[in-house]
């Protein structure tokens, strides 16, 4: 059952147990209330005519012995003179004989009265008549005698029954009314519940944007809340997963593309020198051409083995001299730059940090052989270290190609080459900087790439104070 009928007979149920169960009190309470005034007053009545039955008779003379004619003549006055002629009497003498009864209607209180009672009273129902009966005794030096009163009371039930039809019809103008009352609330209070639901069955088909409005600060406002928060979540992972997958595939058409290539020139040069004579200056330049794709292949391997590796290896942090790890950085690379007559300037700052020594080094050789890479021969490539506020600071800067400032963003991709003719002749694979960032990222570091075309790059690498990971002493050496 869903919750708005739940409620809404939840609430109904309520209401109508309640009208109930107070209205039954009500009208209890106003019977009872009645039928204790009108049997105060008939016993009042009772007591009258008792006292002025018993003052008549005492009023006879002495010598005068009253009979059960004359006694009956001294009720019918009294009853006339009380103007009480709408109650039922009846006079018993002294053997419970009745001498005198206006009605049919008899009681059997006459059979339970005793000697030692001065007055009894009941209320009896007598064919679909309810009746006030009472029976006290009028004693008088003329003779005892009881008195025994009727009293007619249907009026009383009468109202009763009054009073629970109006209940009744009042009640089921309550129910209608409230059940209009109801089902407006509910459907009111259910409503956010209901778009909360509608949003969720509409995240579920796909629609990642599903939000919902919020209204107030109860718990239903709250939930909408929570859920709005899980589906941002929820969405960002999603394209978290989507912006993964699509690398995952671009990672492997471009490991595959990096592959062909020198697997095809190295099948083919191999199957040249297995099929057919070729002179000894043709045999040394295939084989040569061989071995370069090989190890350019061995290259490539090693890259993606550190770079799968990185993330699982446990690191642990050093405390690095700068100027110490300046100068390995520069006997590191000093072969590699010979090549086209580079030159390194390196003017560091004093000072210790601390990192990870072999992840810095192939860090700082991947970048200075991209600025390699870049720079054309007796090019220039600076490296700079410099003490700040937030840690230390190395800028490496080289007087390169440069790169287009829309190629940027784009560099940290495995694979991703922007000249790639170049990249094939110098050796490169476009995995360098997809592992310089992942070492970075290890260190908490940031760095910061500027670079314009035709005026070379510029890398600033800074390392934080927080010496919990990759941070700088406060200590120089």
């Amino acid at each position: 059952m869903k919750l708005f009928w739940k409620q809404f007979i939840t609430m109904m149920c309520f209401i109508i147990i309640s009208f109930m169960v107070f209205g039954n009190i009500m009208v209890h309470t106003a019977f009872k209330t009645t039928l204790k005034n009108e049997t105060g007053q008939f016993i009042e009545e009772m007591k009258i005519f008792q006292y002025a039955l018993v003052a008549s008779l005492e009023g006879l003379p002495k010598e005068y012995q009253a009979t059960d004619m004359a006694v009956a003549e001294i009720v019918k006055s009294i009853q006339q003179s009380l103007n009480n002629t709408n109650d039922s009497i009846i006079i018993y003498n002294k053997n419970n004989k009745i001498i005198y009864q206006n009605s049919n209607y008899q009681s059997k209180l006459i059979e339970s009265f005793k000697d030692n009672n001065y007055a009894i009273w009941q209320i009896h129902k007598y064919k679909e008549h309810y009746y006030l009966e009472s029976l006290c005794e009028a004693q008088s030096r003329a003779g005892n005698y009881k008195l025994e009163l009727h009293h007619n009371i249907d009026y009383v039930y009468q109202d009763r029954q009054q009073l629970y039809n109006t209940y009744f019809l009042s009640l089921i103008i309550v129910f209608a009314v409230f059940s209009v009352v109801v089902l407006v609330f509910s459907n009111h209070f259910t409503r956010p519940i209901r778009k909360l639901s509608h949003a969720t069955r509409s995240f579920a088909n796909g629609n990642y944007k599903s939000r919902v409005k919020v209204k107030g600060h109860n718990e239903v406002a709250v939930l909408s809340m929570d859920f709005n928060q899980m589906a941002e979540q929820l969405e960002q992972n999603i394209i978290q997963l989507e912006e993964n997958a699509r690398h995952q595939e671009e990672f492997t058409a471009a490991f595959s593309h990096e592959l062909k290539t020198p697997l095809t020139s190295i099948i083919g040069y191999a199957d040249m020198l297995r099929s057919m004579e070729m002179s000894k200056e043709d045999t040394f330049m295939s084989a040569n051409y061989i071995f370069s794709q090989g190890k350019r292949l061995e290259r490539l391997s090693l890259k993606l083995l550190e770079l799968l590796y990185i993330d699982k290896q446990e690191i642990v942090f050093q405390e690095i001299n700068t100027q110490i790890f300046a100068n390995q950085i520069k006997i590191m690379t000093e072969k590699l730059l010979q090549s086209k007559e580079i030159i390194l300037l390196i003017e560091v700052e004093n000072w210790n940090f601390y990192g990870e020594p072999d992840l810095l080094l192939s860090l700082f050789s991947n970048l200075i052989d991209n600025a390699r890479k870049a720079t054309d021969e007796h090019g220039k490539i600076i490296l700079e270290g410099t003490k700040t506020d937030c840690g230390y600071c190395f800028c490496l800067k080289d007087n390169g190609r440069g790169m287009p400032q829309e190629e940027i963003h784009k560099i940290t991709e495995p694979f991703y080459i922007i000249d790639k003719s170049r990249a094939r002749k110098e050796g490169g694979a476009g995995i360098g900087m997809t592992l310089c960032q992942k070492i970075i990222k290890l260190h908490h570091a940031e760095w910061d790439i500027q670079s314009t075309l035709g005026n070379g790059t510029q890398i600033t690498i800074c390392f934080t104070n927080n010496t919990d990971y990759g941070g700088v002493n406060n200590e120089k050496n």
